[in-house]
């Protein structure tokens, strides 16, 4: 049972592809309220006006400037986009290869199998075929500096301004609050199928795939901070319908289906028998649904270069490149360009085994983050002439150049023929963006011919 109680591990993601493709649209828990879209459960449930039990007023609260509503928008727009737009992995194969015209053979070309998230300079070889696909779960912990499960998303609703004169100390029930508290549950599991065709010696094509499963689970706790009408009793101020000062609401969704579908185009500018330059093209199509967290609803076009060089066994590489997003929409917002670095080395340790490790760095241009902080808030008792003061949680957004990055390592191992298995661990290296604390295990499968 969903409760919002601090857990590592709350809302275990599906394992099975199987299962992520039957899950629904929308999961709701009876009784609760019904959305029918997973990019709706943020903003719809932050955005709202409690009613308490009734008493000598209406007790309403309320966020009158729509703040509450924009942060909600804000934690949405975060989640789609840094979710739809994570790197999902070269398409390349481990085997590359040149057709020898001399011997009427294609001869390997490479001594290691390559890398996870970077592409090497070199290409698959004319006429050749490259299929296989790769499976990861994550389970978010943060959103920039704040914890998703412990209630840092935090914020105040003020009492509505029942005599319009702009204050809170005026009439004293006013000086109520209520602080909300919300943790999410955001896990996800992305199964990536892709191909890779070998155009001629030097131009490769691809496209990759993503089958991606989406699960969120809210829950907000709320409490009267009764500034102001403490003690009052004749009749009591301020209670939850459930008598209390204290209520909790919970909502939960999951939807599956196709992510953003990645198309890719990369010319081997110059080579040598140790290396060589290259220049790439990805497409990002907007096949995801955004509306379900599943896709960004823009195109993403990246150019980067690509330098990559052999010293025997150990076969360092470099991509460096911008991607450009395509307008704004009306669920994701303005998807940020970025800066793109990924750098890291493959070694071969064995004649069928090759070790690497990548470091992945992305910079999103003048992105929105999502920031906590404390406002004054003045207030009367109802016994007291008074004006005293406290601080009140607001929920805001901040816009600035953001850097992510992430850390990879990983084996490959040729299984049989032309099969290789890869295993790979991704970690966190910054404090930003949306991300899983712990480590992430990626498993896949691809076979070269």
């Amino acid at each position: 049972m969903f409760d919002g109680t601090p857990s590592p591990r709350i809302m275990k993601p599906s394992r099975s592809l199987l299962i992520g493709l039957l899950l629904p649209l929308a999961l709701v828990a009876p009784g609760q309220a019904q959305f029918a879209k997973l990019s709706t459960l943020i903003p719809g449930f932050f955005d709202r006006t409690v009613e308490l039990f009734p008493s000598a007023h209406e007790a309403h609260f309320a966020d009158s400037s729509n703040v509450i509503r924009d942060a909600g928008l804000q934690v949405n727009s975060s989640i789609v986009s840094q979710l739809s737009t994570f790197p999902i992995g070269t398409s390349a194969g481990g085997f590359t290869y040149e057709f020898d015209e001399e011997l009427g053979i294609f001869e390997r070309t490479t001594t290691t199998f390559g890398s996870l998230f970077a592409e090497r300079a070199e290409t698959i070889g004319q006429g050749k075929w490259n299929f296989g696909m790769n499976s990861f779960s994550v389970e978010y912990d943060k959103i920039d500096d704040l914890d998703l499960r412990n209630g840092d998303i935090a914020f105040g609703l003020n009492h509505l301004d029942t005599n319009a004169d702009g204050t809170t100390v005026e009439t004293f029930f006013e000086g109520d609050l209520i602080d909300v508290r919300a943790s999410l549950l955001l896990s996800t599991d992305t199964t990536t199928f892709f191909g890779n065709y070998g155009v001629t010696d030097r131009f490769d094509v691809a496209v990759a795939i993503p089958i991606v499963s989406v699960n969120l689970g809210i829950q907000l706790d709320q409490e009267i901070i009764r500034h102001a009408s403490e003690g009052f009793t004749d009749p009591a101020f301020h209670r939850f319908v459930n008598g209390t000062d204290t209520d909790r609401d919970t909502i939960r969704g999951s939807a599956s289906g196709v992510g953003d579908i990645l198309l890719r185009g990369k010319y081997n500018l110059a080579r040598n028998e140790h290396g060589g330059f290259a220049v790439a093209v990805d497409i990002r199509l907007p096949t995801g649904d955004e509306a379900d967290l599943l896709g960004t609803g823009t195109t993403q076009t990246k150019l980067f270069f690509i330098a990559s060089q052999r010293f025997g066994r150990f076969a360092p590489h470099l991509n460096v490149g911008y991607t450009q997003s395509g307008s704004a929409d009306a669920v994701v917002g303005e998807l940020p360009d970025e800066f793109n670095v990924t750098a890291g080395f493959s070694l071969s340790v064995h004649p069928k085994v090759t070790v690497f490790a990548d470091l992945v760095w992305r910079t999103l241009l003048d992105a929105q983050q999502i920031e906590t902080r404390q406002d004054t808030h003045l207030f009367k008792r109802f016994d007291s002439d008074i004006v005293e003061q406290s601080l009140r949680n607001v929920l805001d957004t901040r816009t600035q150049d953001v850097n992510i990055a992430n850390g990879a390592f990983g084996i490959k191992v040729n299984l049989v023929g032309d099969l290789l298995l890869t295993a790979n661990v991704s970690f966190s290296l910054t404090d930003n963006g949306l991300r899983d604390e712990d480590l992430v295990p990626l498993i896949g499968l691809d076979y070269s011919f």
